[in-house]
């Protein structure tokens, strides 16, 4: 009966049917329009979103914006992620199936990559490369990255199932096909985003004392003249700058203006042209210019624009000074070292120290004075206080405690340095040790107590020494020699440095070492699988410094952080610093019967630089690290003869030559100098959101530029579709 009366009803005049069709095609014409309308606003979405990058169907704003239950979080989640993601093209890095992690994990002491070519090999033509990968991922949980269809869990939240599902990856284990390629990114194409750059000049080192400019295009005839003047150079160059804030203890006694301490290294040391033109020199030139006796200190004040102020730079003679300059040869003839390396300055408990790299590394406090400024007269501060020279002489041994001002060499008298006492050395690291990190952390259970200051000796393992680096035990002169000795070597030895060697600095406790680094946060070009993954890495793993630290808050953390938005773990503030790595010179280089193809594939001492974060307190275990990128050069106007106008600073002459040493690996030139040292990482004034980076450019000049802390956070914990898949 129902059926029958259900029948009866679609029975409908012939208008009224015709009225119903059409109001169904309209609706249906709705519908349509509607949903061409939603398309257009996706790729109107994707125009703004995405305009350097290939649509994909499975992208993960695609996935979460087809979810019609996606609430507002989800929504400033997606706007957050896409904020963060970089403009870049597919000319910025290399694709393979291969997942990044993969060339640079291990198992049992083994490279994964290099296991996967064996087996390769063994099968006979059976397997493809991708077929040995997926198989040794699957049965081995610390290759399981080189499976290429489940290494995505490694970098994306494990919930994330929008990705699992449109990646061809199930849930219940599954079927599943690899869509995503890895991207490897070229070192010029990963650097870190900067403002505000500034090249650095020193006005106060004499116009004589700069290579002319005219003498660039015929260096080696003007170095070969030097030496034939007098034997040694009397050019100067300054680089590797290191840049601290004032504490505010300090500020009384120099311009209200002041706002930083720069440092440099002045020296005529350098590397500013084409490796040939050292290469062809004659031995005797070639130690002259890289084995001088001269490396003088930098020091300037900067206002908060990074600028100098007018008078107050000035250049250090110390090793005469405070009588440790020594020969830089011996009774033979040989080369020896100079007693002062590369300077760098660090901020403990409101003082300025100051870390010199000698054997080992050395260490001072500062006195900052501006002439006419502080408590005391220029008169009762020139009576009051000796001059260090005066107190060395008076000290044979060279042992003392009492204050001393430094004479400057060049810059005038405006801007006054002292030493607080006799240099003492940190020999933690043993006697290859240089390029220490210094950092202080707040007293966990007594906070009004002053930090606990630490030593940094290495990244890769992090080594971590709690030092007192005005305390020392003295060690005896046989001590030192022990230390310093090495088999197949004289046994003798008559340095004055070894006086400031015997006043070994106090340590509390052991030194730390963290467990084992996690592996970069993205994939760079060295390793790709045509490049050199595995056992054939060409920078060394044990990174060095570099610089150290600021310290990031967890809300920091978590506003860059690409991998954890829906987390939010970060819940603890971590220290972040820079490193660097070197493709290191082995025998193999100077053999002759080693094809020079493979020496130009992989040539050495070119540096690659690296963030890393570890955790604020012992053992300072190593929390994250970036995958490699470099430091690029000054930008030059189109003449070539000045600065850019994006560039500030003063315009050093050397500029134009950091490009005669550029990085160059596998046959492929970046856009960056061979060496590019970071000497500085400190926060900015007045701005604790952005840090600001000093390095030096191929051992010519110095440069520095200012790096948000979330854009560091970028490259720390990325977006895994930003910097890791295609």
């Amino acid at each position: 009966m129902d059926v029958q009366r259900n029948a009866s009803s679609d029975k409908t005049p012939p208008t009224k049917s015709r009225n119903r069709k059409n109001c169904l095609r309209q609706n249906a014409n709705a519908a349509i329009g509607t949903a061409i309308i939603l398309v257009l606003c996706i790729h109107w979405h994707m125009a703004i979103f995405h305009t350097t990058q290939e649509f994909q169907p499975h992208d993960l704003f695609l996935s979460s914006f087809s979810s019609s239950s996606s609430s507002s979080r989800s929504t400033k989640k997606i706007k957050s992620l896409h904020r963060q993601r970089r403009t870049s093209s597919r000319d910025d890095y290399i694709l393979s199936p291969i997942c990044g992690g993969c060339s640079r994990s291990n198992f049992d002491q083994r490279s994964c990559f290099t296991i996967i070519k064996r087996n390769m090999e063994r099968s006979k033509g059976k397997f493809t490369l991708l077929d040995t990968a997926k198989k040794l991922g699957e049965e081995s949980e610390g290759c399981k990255l080189c499976d290429p269809v489940q290494c995505w869990k490694h970098y994306f939240n494990n919930s994330t199932d929008n990705y699992a599902s449109n990646n061809g990856s199930s849930s219940d284990g599954g079927e599943h096909k690899q869509k995503h390629q890895s991207k490897f990114w070229k070192f010029d194409k990963a650097s870190p985003k900067y403002t505000n750059p500034q090249t650095l000049l020193m006005p106060s080192i004499p116009p004589q004392l700069r290579i002319p400019p005219s003498r660039f295009n015929d260096i080696g005839a003007y170095f070969q003249e030097k030496y034939a003047t007098n034997s040694s150079m009397d050019y100067l160059t300054e680089y590797n700058p290191g840049l601290v804030i004032i504490p505010p203890k300090m500020k009384k006694n120099l311009p209200p203006n002041a706002a930083y301490l720069l440092s440099l290294r002045v020296t005529p040391a350098n590397n500013c042209f084409a490796t040939e033109v050292y290469a062809n020199l004659p031995r005797d030139v070639w130690n002259s210019v890289y084995h001088t006796a001269t490396n003088y200190l930098g020091l300037a004040l900067l206002d908060e624009s990074y600028q100098m102020l007018p008078g107050y730079d000035v250049v250090v003679e110390i090793d005469v000074q405070i009588d440790l300059k020594r020969p830089t040869t011996t009774r033979a003839g040989e080369a020896v070292s100079p007693t002062f390396m590369d300077y760098r300055i660090f901020v403990l408990n409101n003082e300025i120290y100051l870390h010199v790299n000698a054997n080992t590394v050395i260490v001072n406090r500062l006195m900052l004075r501006g002439k006419g400024f502080g408590d005391d007269d220029d008169a009762a501060y020139l009576r009051t206080t000796d001059t260090c020279a005066k107190v060395a002489s008076e000290n044979t041994d060279l042992n003392w405690e009492t204050p001393c001002r430094l004479d400057n060499l060049y810059g005038g008298d405006n801007l006054q340095i002292g030493l607080m006492r006799q240099f003492n050395t940190i020999w933690s690291g043993g006697t290859h040790g240089k390029n220490y990190a210094l950092f202080g952390v707040p007293n966990a259970t007594h906070p009004d107590e002053p930090d606990s200051m630490y030593a940094e000796l290495d990244i890769f393992p992090h080594h971590v020494q709690q030092i007192l680096p005005e305390e020392y035990h003295r060690l005896s002169l046989h001590d030192v020699f022990d230390l310093l000795w090495r088999p197949g070597t004289r046994r003798t030895r008559s340095v004055r440095i070894d006086f400031v060697n015997m006043r070994r600095v106090k340590e509390v406790g052991n030194t730390t070492e963290s467990g084992n680094a996690p592996l970069p946060s993205f994939p760079t070009a060295d390793a790709h699988p045509e490049w050199f993954p595995g056992d054939d890495a060409p920078f060394k793993e044990s990174a060095h410094g570099g610089a150290c630290c600021v310290s990031f808050s967890a809300e920091e953390l978590n506003l860059g952080d690409g991998t954890k938005k829906s987390k939010g773990q970060h819940r603890e503030s971590l220290l972040v610093g820079i490193g660097h790595t070197k493709v290191i010179w082995k025998p193999w280089y100077s053999r002759k019967n080693v094809a020079q193809e493979k020496k130009d594939r992989v040539p050495h001492t070119h540096y690659v630089t690296l963030f890393y974060a570890f955790d604020p307190h012992p053992p300072f275990q190593i929390r994250a690290r970036s995958g490699y990128f470099c430091l690029g050069h000054a930008p030059l106007n189109n003449n070539g003869d000045g600065l850019a106008p994006s560039e500030g600073g003063m315009f050093n002459p050397h500029s134009i030559l950091t490009r005669n040493r550029q990085l160059l690996q596998n046959n492929i030139t970046f856009d960056c100098p061979q060496i590019s040292f970071v000497s500085s990482f400190t926060e900015k004034a007045a701005d604790s959101s952005k840090t600001v980076i000093g390095y030096g450019l191929n051992d010519c000049t110095g440069r520095l530029v200012e790096v948000e802390k979330e854009e560091i956070v970028r490259l720390l914990y990325p977006d895994p579709m930003d910097m890791i898949f295609d």
